[in-house]
């Protein structure tokens, strides 16, 4: 595992409805017997799982497209 210095800040936007998921998300982990978990872990997790899966990125020109075909290859994940 890499040490947090490793770490880098990376700065994003999204719509106030996706905050609140992910902030819901870390709550959810506290009210069914675990820890809250940040955002900043949640997104981590997140990009190790786009790591993993087998995604077809040729051709792609809006962030529609993009999601397309991370639901594709999620669909054929194992």
């Amino acid at each position: 595992m890499e040490k947090k210095q490793d770490y880098f800040r990376v700065p994003i936007t999204m719509p106030s409805g996706m905050v609140s998921f992910l902030e819901n998300l870390g709550i959810e982990c506290k009210k069914t017997g675990g820890h809250k978990i940040a955002n900043t872990e949640i997104v981590r997790c997140l990009v190790k799982l786009l790591m993993d899966l087998d995604l077809d990125l040729s051709g792609i020109k809006t962030e529609e497209e993009l999601e397309a075909r991370i639901k594709d290859a999620a669909k054929r994940y194992k």
